[in-house]
Order: C-alpha cells, then sequence, then structure tokens
C-alpha cells in the first residue's frame, strides 16, 4: 500500500501536468494580488463586495481574507492532480494488474484516498502560503492579531472539509463506474445542480447545507451561528463517510 502511495507521488512529481496546475494555480494568486481584484465561480459574499468597492492595500492580513472567496477554484485544479493519481489505474484500466498481484481492494481503496486528502492538504498550503507571502513581499503583513488567526484557522479547517465532501462525491462515482470521464463531469455539474435545485425549491432550507461550492467561498465572510455550522459539519462528514463506505462496498463486489 505505502508503496503504491509513493509511486503515484512519484508519477505526480514526473508529470508535466502537476507543474503546469501548480503554475496556474500561482500566477492566479499573483495575479489576484498585484491587481487588487478577485475571480468567482459562484455568488460573491456581501463582505467581498464591501472590499471590493473601496480603495484598500492588499496587505498579507487582507488578502488571506478576500483569497478566501476564491478557494473554490481549487476544485478545478485539484481535479486535474486527482485524475493523474487516484483515476490514473482507472484512466488505462490498469489496476486489474494490482489487484491480482496481490493488493485488496481496501487497501487499494485507502492509498488511493490518502494520496488525494495529501493532494487537496498540499494544494491548500500553497494556496494559501503563496498569498501570504505574495502580499507580504507586496504591502506587509498587516494587522495580525490572535482573534484573527484563529478566524482564518476555523475557516481554511471548514474549507478543506467542504473540498474534501465534494471530492467524496467523485471518488464514489470514480468507484462505481471506473470512469474518470464521470467522475470529472460529476465534480463540475453537482454544484450547479444543487444551486438550480435549491433556486427552484428555495423554501426547502436542507438544501443549502449541500451547497459545498457555495459554501466554501463564503466561509470567513459568513457568521454562522453554532447550531446552523454544526449542521453544515455533520453534512460534509457524512457525505464523506457514507459515500466512502459506499464505495469500498460496491468496489469489493464489483466484477473487474
Amino acid at each position: 500500500m505505502f508503496n503504491m502511495i509513493r509511486g503515484d507521488f512519484y508519477r505526480l512529481r514526473h508529470s508535466k501536468g502537476f507543474y503546469i496546475t501548480e503554475f496556474i494555480l500561482i500566477v492566479l494568486i499573483l495575479v489576484s494580488i498585484s491587481t487588487g481584484t478577485l475571480g468567482s465561480v459562484g455568488i460573491s459574499s456581501e463582505g467581498v463586495n464591501e472590499f471590493q468597492q473601496k480603495d484598500v492595500i492588499w496587505t498579507a492580513v487582507l488578502a488571506m481574507k478576500l483569497m478566501t472567496s476564491m478557494n473554490s477554484f481549487l476544485i478545478y485544479l485539484i481535479l486535474p492532480l486527482f485524475i493523474m493519481t487516484t483515476g490514473f489505474e482507472f484512466s488505462r484500466q490498469s489496476y486489474k494488474n494490482l489487484l491480482s498481484s496481490g493488493m485488496t481492494r481496501v487497501n487499494y481503496f485507502i492509498s488511493k484516498y490518502a494520496v488525494f486528502l495529501l493532494i487537496v492538504v498540499l494544494q491548500f498550503v500553497l494556496y494559501y502560503g503563496i498569498t501570504f507571502i505574495g502580499a507580504s513581499l507586496k504591502n506587509g503583513i498587516g494587522d495580525w492579531t490572535a482573534r484573527f488567526g484563529i478566524k482564518i484557522a476555523q475557516t481554511i479547517s471548514f474549507q478543506l472539509l467542504l473540498m474534501v465532501a465534494i471530492f467524496a462525491i467523485s471518488i464514489f462515482v470514480l468507484f462505481l463506474t471506473f470512469s474518470t470521464i464521470a467522475a470529472i463531469v460529476t465534480t463540475i455539474i453537482f454544484p450547479l445542480i444543487i444551486e438550480i435545485i435549491h433556486a427552484i425549491f428555495s423554501k426547502t432550507d436542507w438544501l443549502k447545507y449541500f451547497d459545498f461550492q457555495i459554501s466554501i467561498d463564503s466561509a470567513y465572510f459568513t457568521h454562522l451561528s453554532t447550531n446552523t455550522l454544526a449542521i453544515y459539519i455533520l453534512t460534509a462528514c457524512g457525505t464523506i463517510i457514507i459515500l466512502g463506505l459506499l464505495s469500498i462496498f460496491i468496489f469489493k463486489r464489483k466484477n473487474l
């Protein structure tokens, strides 16, 4: 299992796609910091719009706050890395060779999930690390307080959990269909479907807890009650655990 994890990272380090993806991420962050502008794949929060309307200097502290609203871009930058590692054997139909060589299906699944989690964490470190360093070099750190440190740590942890929940759906589809294309399509359209359904059934309040992408971008600037936050966390954790178990169950019984 550990050899497989090392193999995935070795292949990733020697892949041009990996360096292209990281280059795009770094450029995206630096352009935002240098121009003082934000992009969005969802709905911008009121807090972000207020900052954008003001002529403010992007210190590291302010940049960290504002860049939380662009974090969902990582979905589309993690996706190719996800396919290069977790989906690699499925895209080439080579998983049969690994499983026939003595590796159990549970160990196979765990190794792939471990690689995926490490990739997500590393992308978050790079995203916020480049944001902090880039803004610090350009405009200084700013007013870093203990309160801000706690708030940003809570926000990043929450975003990380929701990001894993989104890809838990991708992993489930991948192990259900053995199709990387199906996993890619699901990752892209799932947030759109949730938004459309929520817009149609606007009075169905529980749907918002599955709108992981919007929740990622609004995590810092949306003030949630303790009860509401707990429901978001339980929904994400439930999605991860249930779909993970279902993925293992289906994979163990699926004909290869």
